[in-house]
């Protein structure tokens, strides 16, 4: 008998591991109604505090029971017997299930309800605070030079001094419909450099002017052995632009529009001698129309000041005119012009910095180049040979190249 009622070691083990089991699987399954129940609890507490119906600490009296219980009134037990209650009916009253929630989240969005009515946001909500820039001004002073050609003259005794830096401003205005997209229109402009040289000397000057084809030294005698050379060379730009710009972040700005260029050369030699007076003029018109992209790129470099690079590209049609005339001792040698269309492109890059004075105002400072390929200019068209075919076709196939500094400031409103 007593052995029938003795269990074997082994099953006396089987049978501990069976209620050791047993009893974290019924820990588990309390701890889990336990934390299902308080956690229902809790929304359904927070709730009725946040419910601006049911609570208000400034306005109105108390009637959320937990509230009352946390913002005084009462002995402590009475405190702690209302907010058991208002646990014990949260758990009670709650029907909020993650599986059947049906609420959603709007995105946040910084634009505006319309033309003209400005997005506010509802009680100051620091996620979605707007945008509290809607108009900018820029003004920038630039000083620009146009490089190249420096050794050009029609006169071999005399060459005129280098293009110098010239001003021009460039404004800028611009509508944020929101704090991403934008319009702006930029103009930039007068620019107007200018060179010039007189040389004289007792019918000793000679001229760079070649007859060819035809020609002889006959049409072109009042430009050598004469006694004065005077020469003037004018340049002229200015520029127009319509953008649409999108900025990222605050610290990067992209941009495409259409853009309008006018360039223009004048040159004019004048010469006086024995044989007469002589009279040289070129006059050329670039009008570029056409596409570009751009961007600004920012870094901050403290609180209030920042540096960055701007850029732009662009390909234009190029409307190029021409209009040349000679003559020599009164008599009309050239009166010819030719008009072309072709490709185009002007290139900027630039390099600046800012700083806030004010929230409202920044000041601006850089430098930047331009390089505009497909330029019609004087010296390629080689005015220098005369003949009956001078002045028929317009060469538009040279380079133009600026650079120079600015200084601004900026408005937002």
């Amino acid at each position: 008998m007593r052995k029938i009622l003795t269990f074997p070691r082994n099953g006396s083990a089987a049978v501990s591991a069976v209620v050791r089991s047993s009893r974290l699987a019924l820990i588990g399954a309390s701890l889990a109604v336990t934390f299902c129940l308080a956690s229902a609890a809790r929304a359904q507490t927070l709730a009725q505090q946040l419910a601006p119906t049911t609570m208000s600490l400034q306005d109105g009296p108390v009637t959320n029971a937990f509230a009352q219980s946390v913002t005084g009134g009462g002995s402590d037990s009475q405190q702690r017997t209302s907010a058991a209650g208002a646990l014990t009916a949260g758990v009670d009253n709650a029907a909020y299930s993650v599986l059947s929630d049906t609420s959603s989240v709007q995105q946040a969005s910084y634009r505006r309800l319309g033309r003209g009515v400005e997005y506010v946001p509802a009680a100051n909500n620091p996620c979605n605070p707007g945008c509290d820039v809607s108009y900018y001004f820029n003004y920038e002073a630039l000083f620009l030079r146009r490089e190249n050609d420096e050794r050009f003259s029609l006169s071999r005794n005399s060459f005129m001094p280098d293009f110098d830096y010239e001003f021009g401003g460039r404004y800028t205005i611009g509508n944020l419909l929101d704090c991403v997209n934008g319009w702006e229109v930029v103009y930039a402009g007068p620019f107007d450099w200018q060179r010039q040289a007189t040389v004289t000397g007792t019918g000793t000057l000679q001229s760079q002017l070649q007859p060819l084809n035809g020609y002889t030294a006959a049409q072109i005698s009042a430009f050598n052995s004469a006694d004065v050379h005077s020469q003037a060379w004018r340049t002229q730009l200015q520029s127009y632009e319509f953008n649409r710009r999108w900025w990222v972040w605050d610290v990067i700005s992209t941009m495409i529009g259409m853009r309008y260029v006018d360039y223009e050369e004048d040159y004019l030699f004048f010469s006086s001698g024995a044989a007469g007076t002589g009279l040289y003029s070129e006059r050329l018109d670039n009008q570029l129309v056409g596409g570009q992209l751009g961007f600004d790129m920012l870094y901050p470099v403290s609180l209030r000041a920042n540096v960055g690079v701007r850029g732009k590209a662009g390909v234009y049609a190029n409307f190029s005119d021409r209009r040349t005339n000679l003559n020599n001792a009164g008599t009309a040698i050239l009166n010819a012009g030719d008009s072309d269309v072709d490709v185009a492109g002007l290139f900027e890059l630039g390099i600046f910095t800012n700083y806030h004075i004010v929230p409202s105002v920044r000041v601006t400072a850089g430098y930047e180049f331009w390089y505009l390929p497909g330029i019609a200019t004087v010296p390629e068209q080689r005015p220098s040979l005369v003949s009956p075919a001078s002045g028929t076709t317009v060469f538009d196939r040279d380079d133009l190249f600026l650079h120079g500094g600015s200084l601004g400031v900026q408005v937002l409103y």
